[in-house]
């Protein structure tokens, strides 16, 4: 009986083997592949199903306003450097470079960073259409690093301004740029930081008052726009630091605030030159905001003064006895409120005005006056082969 039973066991179980496989046969057969495949192609055939991206990312209507008015910038011309005194010339040796501007009017005015031009000899600007133009320089400023060109355009699609004054640590950031070279680029972050002063850049450069944002920024990202997530400027981008000799973004980018940009360009808009052009009043000064235990020493207000960080040989400030470690209080009865406040003090005065200088001094009671002849800035001297 115990063997009769074991055999139906395994009939039973070798049944249901059979049918599993005639089951897979018949589920396999040419026909219903035929089908299947069928199915995919008109699946993978079909149109994608249309959806408005800009109902899930707040970033595409910004970068479509602000994307369009930001440029690519070649330059050829001859290397700029400073000796050790801050005097700038020129090595009789042609180099190319690239970077960044954003469009300032419809009629062709653009801006980019001073360090994006110095000593170009030609300046050639890419649309984002790709349309291309010789650009003519119409001033720039080294101390804010800011320059602004012009090409014989028309209609050009023009960025518009945001308030920096009104930004918060915390908003979102647009950067878009040239970076190395690639063609027009969008990156994301954050404001990270506001008011950064004191920055000194690998190349001599000093930034203040600057916009710190982890929007990746690399070479090449320079001149172009740091918006906000209304597609506004907020900043030209200008600096980035970096742990690696070949200067990649680690997310400490730096923007020049976008109504310090206005405010420059509108000046050498209006005027063909600003301080630090040659030929331009010139002091003879690098400065910086005032050191919270120097504002302390001297007992002054906040915000009051311009640190004096260098004074260039042979310039009006060294023959009349101004020392790095002054801090200027005020010009010609103007007072100084930031670093700023030298620039518009200056901007008002022409080469050969006799001015006061107010200083304070670490060690020294009162305030001292010392006289000034503004003098012109130097041209760039070139090199000798």
């Amino acid at each position: 009986m115990l063997k009769r039973a074991l055999s139906y066991i395994l009939l039973f179980a070798a049944g249901i083997g059979a049918g599993a496989i005639l089951m897979h046969l018949r589920d396999n057969t040419p026909q219903d592949l035929a089908v299947s495949r069928e199915k995919a192609i008109a699946i993978l055939g079909a149109a994608p199903v249309k959806v408005d991206p800009s109902a899930d990312s707040p970033f595409i209507p910004a970068v479509r306003r602000i994307e369009p008015a930001v440029v690519n910038i070649d330059t050829v011309g001859k290397l700029a450097m400073r000796d050790a005194a801050g005097m700038p010339f020129l090595l009789n040796e042609e180099v190319r470079g690239k970077g960044s501007g954003v469009v300032l009017t419809p009629d062709g005015y653009i801006v980019t960073n001073n360090h994006v031009i110095e000593g170009a000899t030609r300046i050639k600007v890419t649309l984002a259409s790709g349309t291309w133009y010789y650009a003519s320089l119409v001033g720039s400023d080294p101390q804010t690093d800011l320059a602004v060109l012009h090409v014989a355009a028309k209609e050009l699609p023009a960025a518009q301004f945001g308030d920096s004054h009104n930004l918060e640590v915390g908003d979102w950031a647009i950067a878009v740029g040239n970076p190395l070279g690639l063609g027009s680029t969008v990156t994301v972050g954050v404001v990270s930081a506001l008011n950064r002063h004191n920055l000194r850049l690998g190349d001599g450069r000093g930034l203040t008052d600057a916009i710190q944002t982890d929007a990746p920024i690399n070479r090449g990202n320079s001149g172009g726009a740091l918006a906000n997530i209304a597609g506004q400027l907020i900043g030209i981008n200008t600096a980035i630091l970096s742990s690696g000799p070949q200067g990649g973004s680690i997310g400490l980018g730096f923007a020049i605030p976008s109504n310090t940009v206005k405010r420059i360009a509108l000046e050498i808009i209006k005027n063909g030159h600003l301080p630090g052009t040659p030929g331009a009043a010139w002091l003879g000064v690098e400065f910086s905001a005032v050191p919270e235990n120097l504002a302390v020493a001297l007992a002054l207000a906040p915000n009051e003064g311009a640190a004096v960080v260098r004074v260039l040989r042979e310039s009006p400030a060294s023959m009349a006895d101004i020392q790095p470690g002054d801090v200027l209080i005020a010009l010609n009865g103007q007072t100084i409120k930031g670093i700023n406040g030298v620039a518009d003090a200056i901007h008002k005065h022409k080469v050969g005005d006799h001015i006061a200088v107010t200083i304070a001094r670490a060690g020294q009671p009162g305030l001292i006056i010392r006289n000034v002849v503004l003098a012109a800035r130097p041209e760039a001297i070139v090199a000798a082969p």
